[in-house]
């Protein structure tokens, strides 16, 4: 019997990279994250036309390296190895195709490396993908390598690393596909590159390209994990010689536990107790009173900035920024809740600073500020806030580290200085890095620093608190809808989570999906519904508008037709009456093409079934576009409207079916001001806004809320309006909101400016 091998086709190294890769940007993506694996703490991407290269300061690879691993196909080393050899990085790959993805990307391929073991040493490969297909068999594609002198600089000018060039390029690469790229890397990357990290979580991604659109496109998606914050604090401790604008609020220092725990014994180690959290201050003469200036900013509002002051304070400088987060339904950028939450498990918490260097123990794991171990008590009350600033069950708003991002900068140098200069003998209480070199002593300075940093986010819980019950009586008085409520729900339950058996949450999360998805459908088949009925109706209006210009351009025609047969009959025909007929027949077409812009939203399927997020300025330009001819004069102005404010989700039609029966109204309002107007302006933020204000005969506050009542009106409309059949009706509004009010946003009338005499506000908030 013969004894045979099995041999495997070169084409199926395309094979596998187009279904095993699958897209561009995820191919360049496995190039990033090998670099990762390498150790790398920097990549440069370079992309000119034509050319891509990925350069990286990992720790390269030996000549055995890449023999026996990059030339293996579905090498399982990564598998076996589990962490990187240098840093100790979690293995990102392990199926051993990452390669593949440079067969996917260009045609041909150059290799540089260099190790750290054999510096004066550089493995150079070329691989030509064409011939390597054509070869037949996969064992005889041709790879040429070489060892020869280094002449290669990589990343960070480092001496080590990894260079890919890839040349003919088999896709065209667009914006849209380095924000893709970066949708796939952004979680190796840590939250504050600002920073001197530790080895193991160091990691930047530069794109380097002479196309500003490309580059620009990949840094905000880089950068998008930073603004999802909902909340950010920012705070400073104001130099000692400078005073505090307003009366700083007092930090409560906690008397001493009466039958603490254990003995402290000089470490936050053993400090990290809810009991030793309220260890009292010792009377130590000399000591200053030192303020923090806490900037509190909520996304899309303005900060509220307040100060605090800790009497006795050990500190001298301080500064911290801390972010929170809330991860529930759709987040911008295209980042899905469960990646958020993935980042935040591995990069969150508080960070500590020393003079720019980090402290590795504190982070995601440390709960230094013992906001884990509140929780699990279950207080309610601050024991740092004073009286006047405490909420009911405020402190049940307090976030816990995997919903924080932070930063806290101190400087043990300049701490040990300060409290020398005050007397030599404190020495042991400043603030100071213990032997082991990861974290800070638990002296009484670093009890000041814990009492400052917590402050800020006890102050922040109270704070949401109050926010919280205020939304949920301005809820109360509003009819929820099913997904309204299910949202509530979630809240309720993400709020009380402490309280409730792990059992009891996952069953409770389960059929609160379950509903949601049947709400959702329901929902959807009842927007469906409610906004075709509204551009219908809207249709139905302006269909009184068709008939009125039908007839009027019937009599138009009939003028015409009797001036033509009287030229015709002429002895010799009046050129100056035949060029007014011409203009005659433009004006009708003019009117003509108008009034059938009435309706054309309504003609194209799309516009009557597709949803999307529209920009709200060019939308209510297109509008205004359409209604110009029944304007009378009256002028449209949307340049305060920002261009990049979107409506909520919902269809063509319908928004169209908004915004015409709002400007209608206006038109009606202002037929007889001297110089009508219509003036449009918006704002994006927690809750974006439209505000649509005329300098017509104005509204009676006390009444407008019953003009968006069915049949309701207010105003006569004036006999050229009625002529055009423009309105009046007593249904604009009505629509207006029923439509709105589906597509999650709220109408009614507001307080107009100095310069004019009506406005209607449309607003929503943005959870998309």
């Amino acid at each position: 019997m013969q004894r045979l091998t099995f041999t495997v086709d070169s084409r199926l190294l395309r094979e596998l990279g187009e279904r095993l890769v699958g897209s561009p940007h995820i191919a360049l993506a496995e190039l990033v994250k090998n670099s990762y694996d390498a150790d790398a703490r920097h990549v440069l991407i370079r992309f000119t036309r034509g050319r891509i290269e990925v350069v990286d300061d990992g720790h390269g690879m030996t000549m055995k390296d890449f023999v026996d691993h990059w030339l293996r196909i579905g090498s399982t080393h990564k598998e076996s190895q589990g962490s990187s050899r240098k840093y100790h990085r979690p293995l990102t790959g392990s199926k051993g195709v990452g390669r593949l993805s440079v067969q996917l990307l260009a045609n041909s391929l150059e290799v540089r490396t260099t190790t750290s073991a054999r510096r004066r040493r550089e493995v150079v490969a070329l691989v030509d993908w064409k011939e390597a297909v054509d070869a037949g068999l996969l064992t005889e594609a041709p790879v040429l390598v070489d060892e020869r002198p280094p002449e290669t600089s990589f990343a960070a000018n480092s001496k080590t690393g990894t260079k890919l060039i890839l040349t003919e390029l088999n896709h065209k690469w667009t914006s849209q596909a380095f924000t893709d790229l970066a949708r796939e890397i952004w979680p190796l990357q840590p939250p504050f590159r600002g920073h001197n990290l530790d080895p193991q979580s160091d990691f930047t991604v530069e794109l380097e390209s002479p196309f500003p659109g490309v580059v620009n496109a990949f840094n905000e998606q880089m950068r998008a994990v930073l603004d999802l914050w909902t909340a950010r604090l920012v705070g400073e401790m104001i130099p000692a010689d400078a005073s505090a604008p307003t009366t700083p609020w007092p930090v409560q220092r906690p008397e001493r536990d009466a039958t603490p725990s254990k003995v402290d014994t000089g470490n936050d180690e053993d400090w990290d107790t809810a009991s030793d959290f309220q260890e009292s201050q010792p009377d130590i003469p000399g000591l200053p009173t030192r303020v923090v200036r806490l900037s509190l900013e909520h996304a899309g509002r303005p900060p509220q900035v307040v100060y605090y002051q800790l009497e006795k304070c050990l500190l001298d400088t301080l500064t911290f920024e801390i972010r929170v987060f809330t991860l529930h339904h759709r987040q911008p950028f295209g980042i899905s809740v469960g990646e958020a939450r993935k980042y935040l498990r591995r990069f969150g918490g508080v960070h500590v600073y020393d003079a720019g260097f980090h402290l590795p123990y504190y982070g995601p794991d440390a709960d230094w500020l013992h906001i884990e171990i509140d929780h699990s008590h279950r207080l309610s009350r601050s024991r740092l806030l004073p009286k006047s600033l405490q909420e009911p069950d405020g402190q049940r708003f307090l976030p816990t580290n995997s919903r924080l991002f932070g930063v806290v900068n101190v400087n043990t140098t300049v701490e040990q200085r300060h409290i020398r200069a005050i007397d030599a003998g404190l020495a042991r209480e400043a603030l100071a890095i213990q032997v082991s070199r990861d974290r800070l002593a638990g002296t009484q300075a670093y009890r000041d620093l814990v009492t400052l940093v917590r402050w800020s986010l006890d102050y922040y819980a109270a704070r949401e608190a109050a926010r919280a019950f205020g939304e949920a009586e301005r809820l109360r008085q509003v009819e929820l809808r099913p997904a309204q409520r299910i949202e509530r729900a979630e809240q309720l339950l993400e709020k009380y989570q402490g309280q409730l058996p792990e059992r009891a949450q996952a069953e409770l999360r389960g059929e609160l999906r379950a509903v949601a998805k049947a709400a959702s459908t329901d929902e959807q088949v009842q927007r469906a519904r409610v906004g075709l009925l509204g551009a219908l109706a809207t249709a139905g209006i302006s269909a009184l508008s068709h008939e009125h210009e039908v007839a009027k351009q019937f009599r138009l025609l009939s003028r015409i037709s009797v001036r033509l047969r009287r030229i015709a009959s002429a002895p010799s025909p009046e050129i100056h009456e035949l060029a007014e007929i011409a203009d005659s027949l433009d004006l009708w077409l003019d009117r003509a093409r108008a009034t059938r812009g009435l309706f054309a939203h309504l003609l194209s399927e799309a516009n009557r079934t597709k949803r999307d997020r529209f920009r709200a300025h060019d939308l209510i330009k297109e509008v205004a576009r359409q209604l110009a001819p029944f304007a009378r004069g009256t002028k449209v102005y949307v340049d305060h409207v920002p261009r990049d404010l979107r409506l909520p989700e919902g269809g063509f039609a319908e928004w169209t079916a908004v915004f015409q029966n709002l400007l209608i109204n206006s038109f009606n309002a202002t037929v007889q001001s001297p110089k009508p107007r219509i003036d449009v302006s918006g704002g994006a933020g927690e809750e974006s806004w439209i505000l649509l204000q005329d300098n017509g005969i104005g509204v009676d506050m006390e009444e407008a809320e019953l003009l968006f009542e069915p049949f309701e009106r207010r105003i006569d409309v004036a006999e050229e309006r009625s002529a055009i059949g423009l309105g009046g009706s007593g249904l604009g509004l009505t629509i207006v909101r029923m439509i709105s009010e589906e597509l999650g946003a709220m109408v009614g009338f507001a307080i107009p400016d100095g310069e004019h005499s009506a406005a209607v506000r449309l607003s929503w908030r943005d959870v998309y």
